[in-house]
Parts: C-alpha cells; structure tokens; sequence
C-alpha cells in the first residue's frame, strides 16, 4: 500500500524543474565571494585570454620579434577548457556553474563569445602576415585590438548580468550594434 501524500501526479517536466531549481538554489549559495556572477552563472574571468590577445597586440608593434612567437601560439580555449586549465581554486564551480546557467542567458553568451573567438583567430591570421612589415602591423595591430574590445565589452557585459535575461528581442539587436562598429572600425 503506498502512502496518500506520493500518489499525487507529478509530470517529469515539473520534478525537472524541480531539481533545476533546486540545483541552481544550491549552486547560488557557493557562488558569493567568488569570481562568478550570481545571476549569470558565469565568470568574466573566462574572457582574460582575449585581453591577453589585446595587451599582445598592444605589445607586438614594439618588439615584433621578441612578441611573435606567442602571437603564433595564442589559441583560444572554450569556457569549460579555460577553466579547466586553470589554477583558480574555484573553477569547478565556474564549469558548473556555467553548465546551470539561465538558458537565454547562455545562449546569448556563447553567441557573443563565438563573434569574439571568430575575430581573434582572423585576427591572429591578419596580424601574423604584417610582422615583418612596421607600418602595416602598427595599423594592424592598433584596429585588431579596438575590434576586440568591443566584442569583449558584448562578452563581459552579458557574463556580469547588464544584459537581460528577457531582452525582448534586443540581443539580436546588441548583436547586430556590434557587427556594424566591427565593419566600421575594420574600415579604418
């Protein structure tokens, strides 16, 4: 004989819920005091190979010789990978965390961060075939690193929570301010 208060119907979409909720309750109470958003889920920390890529860029007009072999071996890592690597005492959580993040919420990311990874491998390409040339590199490295602050600032905008979760259709918006200010600035 079962218990009264079990045979009570519960779809699987409402015990899925559930558990999500329950689950992002859980991971929310980890989250204070470490480098992760409580709201997004998800850790700005992630984007510091791209700034690493701008301080490069910045660097490599000076010193192209001494900076060009690690313009050759800059890649970019995925969320789960950077963190992954890292030697931050937290980044279990950042990865699962990240894993939990609001549906919307992540999409939008990702989607920011794949323009971001899209321009620095273009370029890294762009750059690598202006070393021995000074005054292309100089331009090229100075537009290069202006692109990619601003993809960054969509990423990090997004990671912090100054994008909504229900932008009402204004991430494709966003998304389309920014390709347009990447075309202008690649105009230069």
């Amino acid at each position: 004989m079962t218990r009264p208060e079990i045979q009570e119907d519960v779809s699987r979409d409402a015990i899925a819920a559930a558990f999500q909720n329950a689950m992002a309750s859980h991971l929310r109470s980890h989250v204070p005091g470490t480098n992760i958003n409580e709201q997004t889920f998800l850790a700005s920390d992630y984007l510091n190979q791209f700034h690493e890529l701008v301080m490069l860029l910045e660097a490599l007009p000076v010193d192209p010789s001494a900076f060009g072999p690690d313009l050759h071996r800059w890649q970019a890592v995925d969320y789960e990978e950077h963190f992954n690597r890292s030697a931050l005492d937290n980044k279990d959580l950042a990865i699962a965390a990240y894993r939990r993040a609001p549906e919307k919420v992540r999409e939008q990311f990702d989607s920011a961060v794949a323009r971001l990874q899209a321009e620095a491998l273009r370029v890294v390409a762009a750059v690598g075939q202006t070393l021995d040339n000074q005054n292309d590199l100089t331009m090229t490295c100075s537009g290069a690193a202006s692109r990619l602050r601003v993809l960054i600032d969509d990423a990090n905008a997004i990671a912090n929570g100054y994008v909504s979760e229900d932008d009402g259709g204004q991430g494709a918006k966003r998304g389309q301010i920014t390709i347009d200010t990447l075309f202008r600035l690649r105009k230069r």
